[in-house]
């Protein structure tokens, strides 16, 4: 995960007309905090409401009037991790450039509005994100790098990934060229691709056998449900409160919450060995499927007296308003969001037989998780009609974009949602096998890295070298 500043000095500074602040890192490296005013509503001439936006400079190798490099800020706090170290600092390195990375709106201390009621989240989308970023690149042009033709590249990832590429697409004329690790670009309601990916992964890099034993388990219980064994269930998963079996929003929140163990179990390390460590566990209970899933469960809560799998619980980290709360700070709230209004990518497993994971959670289940947290007026006619706006407007996965590299790791279940082949000549994409998440962010290591991961990387940073001096100005005194 990314290193967040251990900690902020007293110095204060004014930079270019933005409140500056020095901070040392974990590399004992120096970066500044900074602060950009932009506005609330980008398209309502009415509103000049304006709100600070946080971000992080590192310009501790930048030539002067040198190119912009930025990390697109996605759905958590801005971290500093990869302006202080990682390819994108590597390459910033040897092209000289300005490092910056900034924080999303609504999300860390970039709040545009007092709290995250229903009603003040209207400004939370894409199209409001990129004016933020527009308005900012041109600022950062203009005073901090006093260079108006100053090329820009953008990194993202997750949703920040969408955003770089929605920004290519949109703003052109802003930027110079985008690299999108791991980053789902199209809009998808039911994202089932997801749950089928892991099911590949599970027979990739544990067994058949361990495949099987899953499927079977969750098959047995979903019958369990079906025939009313509600305290024979609550009993040997060791429920905190008993299963309703009558209340289809708790039986799927209780078959998503054992999903959701077993994609930690798999992802969490980013290490395949942890699907094969897991494999191994499911399958030394032999007695029947469903009791194989259920000592493996109680192996992983074991210091845990009880379990809450019901929709209530699982709702709770949604429904908080406050930005001070420790679930808004981890933008549980302000994710959902995006995904009932714009992005979808709800793990569904309904309607396909190619994964493990039972075959009743449904859109219907997360259309009521968007009605609870938002209300009823999000009805699965609207969130369609969202989802559909998204990709209509950008491509989905066929975006029209030029200059752009497009990475995922071949064991990142969310590389159904990006681009796996190449869109032009222009606009390659690469999938590292074997790999997690994001799996090229870090610095090349020749020694430990697969020669796929380095060719990728390598390839990354050769583009990044293209982009920067295609079509080149020489800076004019």
């Amino acid at each position: 995960m990314n290193s967040v500043l251990l900690a902020l000095a007293a110095i204060v500074a004014a930079v270019c007309g933005s409140d500056v602040v020095l901070a040392a890192s974990s590399q004992q490296r120096m970066v500044r905090e900074g602060w950009f005013e932009t506005r609330v509503d980008h398209f309502n001439p009415r509103n000049q409401e304006k709100f600070a936006m946080r971000y992080y400079i590192n310009d501790e190798h930048a030539y002067a009037r040198g190119p912009i490099f930025i990390v697109v800020g996605t759905t958590s706090p801005v971290q500093t991790r990869w302006i202080t170290e990682g390819l994108f600092y590597d390459t910033a390195y040897l092209e000289g450039a300005y490092l910056f990375a900034n924080e999303l709106r609504y999300f860390g201390y970039s709040q545009p509005v007092e709290n995250a009621e229903t009603e003040n989240l209207d400004f939370l989308n894409t199209d409001q994100a990129l004016a933020d970023l527009a308005e900012w690149i041109q600022y950062l042009k203009e005073t901090y790098v006093s260079n108006p033709n100053a090329r820009v590249i953008l990194m993202g990832t997750s949703f920040g990934g969408a955003l770089a590429t929605r920004f290519r697409q949109k703003y052109p004329h802003l930027v110079n060229g985008v690299w999108v690790s791991s980053g789902a670009i199209e809009a998808d309601l039911a994202f089932v691709g997801y749950n089928e990916a892991l099911g590949h992964s599970i027979r990739q890099y544990g067994s058949d056998a361990c495949y099987s034993t899953i499927w079977s388990g969750f098959r047995v219980a979903q019958n369990m449900v079906q025939l009313g064994l509600s305290e024979l269930l609550s009993t040997e998963f060791h429920l905190c409160d008993p299963l309703d079996t009558d209340n289809e929003l708790d039986v799927r929140a209780f078959l998503l919450g054992l999903r959701d163990d077993i994609e930690f179990e798999m992802l969490h390390l980013r290490n395949v060995n942890s699907i094969r460590a897991m494999c191994e566990e499911l399958e030394q209970q032999r007695n029947s499927s469903l009791n194989a899933l259920i000592d493996w469960f109680a192996r992983e809560h074991q210091y845990e007296e009880c379990v809450h799998l019901n929709f209530d619980r699982y709702m709770q980290r949604f429904i908080e308003t406050d930005f001070n709360t420790a679930n808004l700070q981890a933008g549980y709230r302000q994710r959902l969001w995006l995904q009932c209004t714009e992005e979808g990518f709800f793990p569904t497993t309904a309607g396909s037989e190619e994964q493990p994971f039972g075959n009743i959670i449904d859109t219907d289940f997360f259309i009521a998780v968007c009605q609870r947290a938002f209300g009823e007026w999000l009805t699965e006619d609207v969130i369609v009609r969202q989802l559909r706006s998204t990709n209509t407007r950008f491509g989905g996965l066929e975006p029209a974009i030029e200059r752009a590299h497009f990475t995922n790791g071949g064991v990142d279940p969310y590389r159904v949602g990006s681009p796996q082949t190449d869109l032009n000549p222009r606009a390659p994409a690469t999938v590292i096998p074997d790999t997690f998440v994001s799996p090229d962010l870090e610095s090349i290591d020749y020694e430990r890295d697969s020669p796929e991961l380095i060719a990728a990387k390598e390839r990354t940073r050769t583009l990044i070298d293209t982009w920067i001096f295609e079509d080149f100005e020489p800076i004019r005194a």
